[in-house]
This record gives structure tokens, sequence and C-alpha cells, in this order.
């Protein structure tokens, strides 16, 4: 069965994408030791591939990624080829070809050759684990593009939505209390949370700050006010993130309905998440190609924030 997904193969402009897959039938099989392995085999693969890991969540029996590929034209000559022998495995191995080189920058950068080799690493070293055989997820991933812009606050709903996961299953009352998940990496200082000076960028016009590590840092203690349901930010007068805080408590503990706000089920079937127009622009681009057998149309809610998705919708009944 065909398996739509709504991807760009981008020059010039980064794409970011949710991930989310799941253990064939609802299994437990996700202890502490195959979380760390996941968390391992996520990050190396940066290495050989060309992607960040912008926030992740290892639960018992599912995961969620958030993957930044950056533009193809940002990879030179010399850093494929690096990455091509890593990939391979061989310090000697070149390109053949010009076509080869071409193949394989786009592969590197497409996230259904990303996705699939870190699954299929997983699944390999599963398998010799636990000497057993066999399919271990129970589908082919599911993966959103998601707009990230000052239009839109579809990175930071995302991103709640991942980093509350184990609050919402019981596991903890706070995710910074949660070790396989981003947030507590990026607290951390981990490399998770390179990118969060661009998002500060994005996010925090009405704050100031002046180095990389302060706009790091902001973000982050603007990120949690946001998962508490705090959007005064956006609007505040004032000039620094402390003036801000004052006001606020954030050792508060998180609120059911402010888990119900970030948990929407469209984040994982949905295709393309992101303001109105964004979603409109990407079913205008795609849907000649997805040969759809339902109608689909930017779909929200109130309580999401003018966020869009992607939604199928049944056929009006004729007659």
């Amino acid at each position: 069965m065909a398996h739509n997904r709504v991807k760009e193969s981008c020059s010039d402009q980064s794409v970011y994408y949710l991930v989310t897959n799941r253990i064939a039938g609802g299994r437990i099989l996700f202890r502490d030791q195959e979380k760390h392995k996941l968390k391992e085999l996520l990050f190396t693969g940066c290495a050989k591939l060309s992607y960040q890991v912008i926030d992740y969540v290892f639960m018992d029996n599912h995961f969620h990624l958030l993957i930044k590929i950056p533009p193809t034209s940002q990879m030179d000559d010399v850093a494929l080829l690096q990455r091509y022998r890593v990939h391979k495995q061989n310090d000697e191995i070149n390109f053949i070809s010009k076509e080869q080189r071409n193949d394989f920058r786009e592969k590197v950068h497409d996230i259904s050759f990303i996705i699939g080799n870190f699954e299929q690493r997983f699944v390999q070293w599963f398998n010799r684990e636990h000497n057993s055989w066999g399919r271990l997820f129970g589908q082919r991933f599911d993966s959103e593009m998601i707009e990230v812009s000052a239009q839109s606050d579809s990175l930071l709903r995302v991103m709640a939505y991942i980093s509350l996961n184990p609050v919402r299953a019981g596991i903890v009352t706070d995710p910074q209390d949660f070790f396989f998940c981003g947030y507590a990496d990026r607290l951390a200082g981990g490399s998770v949370g390179n990118s969060d000076h661009d998002f500060f960028d994005l996010f925090c016009h009405a704050i100031e700050a002046g180095s990389l590590r302060d706009k790091q840092k902001h973000f982050r203690e603007v990120f949690r006010a946001y998962m508490l349901g705090l959007r005064r930010y956006k609007n505040a007068d004032s000039q620094t993130l402390a003036e801000f805080f004052r006001e606020v408590n954030l050792s508060e503990e998180l609120a059911w309905d402010d888990l119900f706000i970030h948990k929407c089920r469209f984040f994982t079937k949905c295709l393309v998440i992101g303001s109105e127009a964004f979603v409109r622009e990407k079913l205008l681009k795609f849907s000649g190609k997805m040969q759809w057998k339902r109608i689909h149309e930017p779909y929200t809610e109130d309580e999401w924030n003018d966020i869009y998705s992607l939604k199928p919708k049944r056929r009006a009944p004729s007659g």
C-alpha cells in the first residue's frame, strides 16, 4: 500500500519534519538499553547523513523526532565525500561519476533515506541483541512537514507535543526529569539545542539578548513558558526576559488544560503543520502527486492558536 509523504528537496532553505513510529502490536519493547541505543544511532547518523536533531522523545513503544534537513547547497563536495566514506565505511572510496555524487547528495538530504537508515540500523542491533528476527515497527514511519517561521507557532507546538509525552504518560511531572527527551538534553547542554539561537530570533522579538549562549538560554525559558500555556511574551513590552518572568511562576506544575492544548491528534497523521497560508501552499504543490481518495483541506480548532494541519475529510454524500 502506498504511503503518502510530503517531502521537499530544497537547495536554498532548510526543511523540518516531525517523525513518528511505533512498535508493532503496541508491545512495550523500548527499555532503557533500547532507548540509549536509539539515541546513540540517531546522533551518530548526523555524521554520515545530512540532518540535525531539533527534538526527540523515546517512549516505551514509540518515538517522536523533530528533524531539520539543511539545504543541499550548504554541503560542499568535500563534506559530501567525507559522509560518503563514513556511510560506506571505507576511507579510500570515491564517487565514480558526477551522477553518483548527485544521487548521494539527494539521498543524504531525503527524510525517507535518513529515517529508513536509522530504523534499519536499530532493528539490526535489536535482533542481534535479543536473538530475534522479523518486523519490529508496525508500519512505515509517519512524517509531517513543519513550518518554521515567525508567522506560526508550529515549531513551538510540535516541540511541546514531543516534550510532554512522558508527562502525559505519567512517568514524570516535568519533562526536564525524563532522560530520553530533547528537553532534558538541551537543558544539560546537549547538541540538540545547537539551533536554539535561531529560534530565539524567530520567536523572541520583544526580548534583548547579546551572545549566542544568551539567546539559547532565553529561548529555552520562553519555550518552557509556552509549554505552560503562557503566551504573553509575544506581546510583551519588556526588554528583558527577567522583567517578563518576574510576573510568571515557571515552577508551577503543568496543568491538565495545558497538556490538552499541546496534545493534538493531527500531529502524527496530517502531512503538513503550519499557518493556513503554508498549508495551502503545500496543498497546491503536492495534491497532484498524491492521488488522494479523499479531499484534503487546511484544518484547525480554536485552542490550536491558528495552527493548521493538512487533514483529509469525507466527501459530501451525493444527491
